[in-house]
């Protein structure tokens, strides 16, 4: 049976799928002393984001048209730039107002990235005429964007202007962050069922073209 190119898209999309579960729980305790100090990770932000970063750099490999490559070097770019930022995150130092402002529009871009992967994987399954798993990537498209660009987009954005306005700007969700983390796991969640009908779409369209 002849293997469809698609399937090459598995694994990578595992990358990404554990990497953002990873960076969804975050569980961090941070040690301070005079100005400076180290963020302990329980499920390190900076792993989850070389797994992302591994798994979209191996996406972004894959030939299929102009479209498709021009997002995936986007979104290589913020996905290299997130392993810097996590890794940097580690040395829990007080940053400048310039770098938390640059830090706010960091995070906005990359909520966009996410949405830019997305449609990316969407149209990675039109190309190749997997119909059922590009409207199932239409549906994690669209969570991504009600629960990780809207609200979070928002904050950052929002953060970003208040900081140019001089302004401080700092939210401290408290007990609700715990109960949001399910709620950011839900795309997530849906990127995996909708790499698993890819692998399906890909199985069966494999199947019915026997290796000559």
């Amino acid at each position: 049976m002849q293997r469809h190119p698609i399937s090459r898209a598995v694994a990578p999309l595992r990358c990404v799928f554990w990497g953002g579960l990873i960076c969804v729980f975050d569980i961090t305790y941070s040690v301070w002393s005079g100005g400076r100090g180290f963020r302990i990770d329980v499920l390190d932000d900076a792993v989850g984001a070389l797994l992302i970063a591994v798994g979209v750099f191996r996406l972004g490999a894959l030939p299929v048209d102009g479209r498709y490559v021009a997002a995936m070097v986007f979104v290589r770019l913020v996905a290299f730039l997130a392993v810097l930022d996590e890794i940097r995150a580690h040395v829990a130092v007080q940053v400048s107002t310039p770098e938390f402002f640059l830090l706010h529009v960091f995070g906005f871009v990359s909520m966009l990235a996410i949405v830019v992967f997305a449609r990316a994987m969407r149209r990675l399954c039109e190309i190749h005429r997997l119909h059922d798993a590009a409207s199932s990537w239409s549906v994690t498209t669209i969570l991504f964007v009600i629960v990780y660009l809207l609200p979070l987009g928002l904050f950052y954005g929002l953060g970003a202007v208040a900081i140019a306005a001089g302004e401080s700007f700092r939210v401290d969700l408290g007990p609700a962050g715990l109960v949001a983390m399910p709620v950011f796991a839900i795309p997530l969640i849906h990127l995996f069922v909708s790499t698993s009908r890819m692998k399906r779409a890909a199985l069966a369209s494999g199947s019915r073209h026997p290796a000559r």
